[in-house]
């Protein structure tokens, strides 16, 4: 019942910006019995893991393995519930249907994130996977009241990023 997630091989590596790895029961099988999934995440100096939210209305539970960084959480509404430094040996619950986003300090950051789930649906706001992109230009303009100019700015930068983002200086 022991699994060693550093040794996996990264679902997502972006250099400058850090790795993403997603843990289910195809890799690990206990974890189909156990009801869960888990995702690992190292963000190197000053990266971002980009806004994301659970599809299939899981919460998730993140634990700061080592360094430090923000989280925010933004609830249903657009409300934000949280804006807040994390470091290692804290856990963060984040609820159904909330948007989490985190940014490492300086040192990096490294968390786990589990959720009670076996297959994880999780969207991302901001990246070349983001629902923005099914969505048209006109559309998007509209809902971000935004001109045309900044909304094909916009819909361009989505483009060239991941759920891990790299610092831009």
């Amino acid at each position: 019942m022991v699994y060693n997630i550093d040794d996996a091989l990264a679902d997502v590596e972006v250099n400058g910006g850090g790795v993403f790895k997603t843990l289910t029961a195809a890799k690990f099988p206990f974890l189909e019995e156990a009801g869960l999934s888990v995702n690992h995440v190292r963000l190197e100096a000053n990266a971002m893991h980009s806004p994301s939210y659970t599809v299939d209305g899981t919460f998730q539970a993140f634990y700061v393995a080592s360094g430090a960084g923000r989280v925010q959480v933004v609830g249903i509404g657009g409300k934000r519930a949280l804006d807040t430094r994390i470091q290692a040996g804290q856990l963060l619950v984040v609820p159904r249907f909330f948007v989490v986003a985190q940014i490492a300090d300086s040192e990096g950051m490294e968390f786990v994130s589990i959720l009670p789930t076996t297959s994880p649906t999780i969207e991302e706001f901001a990246s070349k996977k983001s629902v923005w992109n099914a969505l048209s230009p006109m559309v998007s303009q509209i809902a971000l009241s935004v001109t045309p100019e900044y909304e094909e700015f916009f819909r361009s930068n989505m483009q060239k990023t991941t759920i891990l983002i790299p610092p831009t200086n």
